[in-house]
């Protein structure tokens, strides 16, 4: 089939209809709280990040030929809350991210390093984040500034330290998240839920749409983002079925970042914001019930996430106790 043939095929198969509308709607619920919140509170620039959020959605969308979510990097940007790191460490984090996984999908290293994530781990870690988030959110609701207005950004580090620190403050407790929900699980539910037409949704694929849009955020300074199979599931319910939803959801924040998004953010009351934070940080702590096994360790990890503020060294632990759980079945089995 010919480049011609095949781009009239990609947007002859493209609806309008009201549930596509509707369906763009659907991750609305996760992605706005945590943008205001990174708006408010770490600096970051809220028509551009909307701009750059608006153009992967279309460009996504046009490429995989289905609903395509883009979502924040949850636990990153958790972290970022917690501790009111800058754009300078989200921007680096974005260069690390992106850079990471283009590597990974070159190398066709993913399933090779995907092992080492376990179930375990990775539900420790969202949990972690969860009550991070709710602690954020609770504080925000108890004495935050009185609106979200674009906050004053926090004072940037010198040198190569943001560069740096990012890798290990913002991106290890991120990538096995990233690989485990936004390569191979989106993977999997965008084969259930489209079948033949997802084709191309292969975790490679994802791989590179997310190693370039990460890039491309932190080369321009914007949130770092995702595309979680979550984001997918709250898209396809809400009534999305081809790739005109998220192209819709795409158009409304590129409209919204040419018009009067900091107004608009500065008049949403603090109270609410810390309210929304609350409510994504106790869903996403919930997804632990989905964990039938060692569901003490992923306890464990949460609570050592949600006491250091560094989901890092929950990350660590982590990996160590499910190193040492594979040699003691391995013992046993001698």
């Amino acid at each position: 089939m010919s480049v011609a043939a095949e781009n009239t095929e990609r947007l002859a198969s493209i609806r309008w209809s009201p549930g596509e509308w509707m369906g763009a709607l659907g991750d609305a619920g996760t992605f706005v709280p945590i943008y205001l919140a990174l708006v408010a509170l770490n600096g970051l620039p809220p028509a551009r990040s909307l701009a750059l959020v608006g153009a992967i959605y279309v460009a996504a969308s046009l490429y995989f030929r289905i609903p395509i979510p883009v979502q924040p990097l949850k636990a990153m940007a958790a972290i970022a809350i917690a501790r009111g790191l800058g754009m300078d460490a989200l921007a680096a984090a974005g260069l690390w991210m992106g850079a990471l996984l283009l590597a990974l999908a070159f190398s066709r290293r993913i399933e090779w390093l995907a092992r080492y994530f376990t179930q375990p781990i990775i539900k420790g870690i969202q949990l972690g984040l969860g009550l991070m988030l709710l602690k954020t959110g609770l504080q925000l609701m108890a004495g935050g500034p009185p609106s979200v207005a674009p906050s004053v950004p926090p004072p940037e580090s010198e040198g190569l330290w943001p560069f740096i620190s990012s890798f290990w403050l913002l991106v290890l407790p991120q990538l096995p998240l990233t690989l485990g929900n936004s390569i191979f699980a989106v993977s999997d539910v965008a084969r259930s839920y489209f079948s033949g037409q997802a084709q191309r949704a292969t975790p490679r694929n994802f791989s590179i749409s997310l190693g370039l849009a990460n890039l491309s955020i932190g080369a321009m300074g914007g949130m770092p983002v995702c595309h979680g199979s979550g984001g997918l599931t709250a898209h396809y319910r809400f009534g999305a079925r081809t790739a005109g939803s998220t192209i819709i959801a795409g158009g409304f924040y590129l409209v919204l970042a040419a018009g009067r998004a900091p107004q608009i953010l500065g008049s949403i009351p603090a109270v609410l914001l810390g309210a929304m934070v609350v409510y994504v940080g106790l869903c996403h702590a919930a997804l632990i019930r989905g964990l039938s096994e060692r569901r003490l360790l992923a306890w464990v990890l949460g609570i050592i996430g949600l006491a250091t503020g560094n989901l890092t060294y929950a990350l660590g632990f982590g990996l160590v106790a499910e190193e040492a759980y594979r040699r003691m079945k391995t013992w046993e089995h001698c």
